[in-house]
């Protein structure tokens, strides 16, 4: 698929993005069309990378995650990518970004309490293709989450 989308094509992704877990039934008769092009659609914007997964969105506290922080990562050249594949399977790692500049990664740690968060820096630290890490806990939100 190329990189353009029609009209039908971006109002599916909308109606995803609004509710992910919209039957395909809904959404054929929300656009006019039937399920079987509903389906069709949205396996072509799956098989090209336009849609790229689901997630579940929670509440703020339900994972009672209080203590966070930032970990700045310097990694080594062409390991970036197998670094932050490994760092999505560290469960309290609930941010990461590429950055430009010093570092060429931000990740944010989410945790219960100070030693899980310490275990989860340790287990970033040995990921393979990390070089130099430097952490900034935060300490309270002045403005948004």
């Amino acid at each position: 698929m190329s990189e353009f989308l029609d009209s039908k094509d971006q109002a599916i992704v909308s109606l995803l993005q609004k509710d992910g877990r919209m039957s395909v039934q809904n959404m054929a008769k929300a656009l006019g069309i039937t399920r079987a092009t509903v389906t069709k659609r949205i396996e072509k914007l799956e098989s090209s990378g336009v849609i790229t997964g689901y997630v579940a969105v929670v509440k703020k506290d339900f994972l009672n995650k209080e203590v966070r922080g930032w970990v700045m990562i310097t990694t080594v050249p062409n390991l970036e990518e197998s670094g932050i594949v490994a760092m999505k399977l560290i469960p309290e790692v609930s941010k990461i970004y590429t950055t430009s500049g010093r570092w060429d990664l931000a990740v944010e740690i989410r945790a219960s309490h100070l030693e899980s968060f310490d275990t989860a820096l340790s287990k970033i630290r040995q990921v393979s293709g990390i070089e130099t890490t430097e952490t900034n806990l935060l300490l309270s939100s002045r403005i948004g989450m």
